[in-house]
């Protein structure tokens, strides 16, 4: 399996070669440029998590998992898998945050760490279309 991760508004995903999940609470409410195929509820956060700190949040958030069950958890992930290869496309798990950003973290992140605890399997985080761009220098007091 080739699981990638991402955010909504990676342009990269109008490209065709994709099979994007939404794998958060909410759906974007943004033009995404692209069909977001599924949404894929067990995946989410719990709305009460989205306030936490990181730690409690991780915690909070595997605990949701293994109270789903890995087998199927995996399951799940095996099913939007076969759908996506049934297409020629990659499967795209997705969420709001900009990861590239140091001070961002996401619960994609987590689950492709839970992941890869339970199946060996590795989860990247997919190429972003476009580059970030750098903060808006100040201008000099004149």
């Amino acid at each position: 399996m080739a699981i990638l991760t991402s955010r909504y508004g990676n342009k990269e995903l109008r490209n065709d070669g994709y099979y994007p999940v939404g794998i958060s609470i909410g759906k974007p409410r943004f033009k995404t440029g692209y069909e977001i195929r599924e949404q894929c509820y067990a995946l989410a956060p719990k709305g009460y998590m989205l306030k936490m700190e990181y730690e409690p949040y991780r915690e909070a958030y595997f605990q949701k998992l293994e109270e789903i069950g890995a087998d199927k958890i995996i399951g799940i992930v095996q099913r939007l898998d076969a759908k996506a290869q049934e297409e020629d496309k990659k499967l795209v798990l997705l969420c709001f945050e900009d990861i590239r950003k140091p001070e961002n973290w996401c619960h994609r992140t987590l689950f492709a760490e839970w992941w890869l605890a339970h199946t060996g399997e590795v989860i990247e985080e997919m190429p972003e279309a476009d580059a970030l761009k750098p903060p808006k220098a100040a201008k000099p007091p004149e």
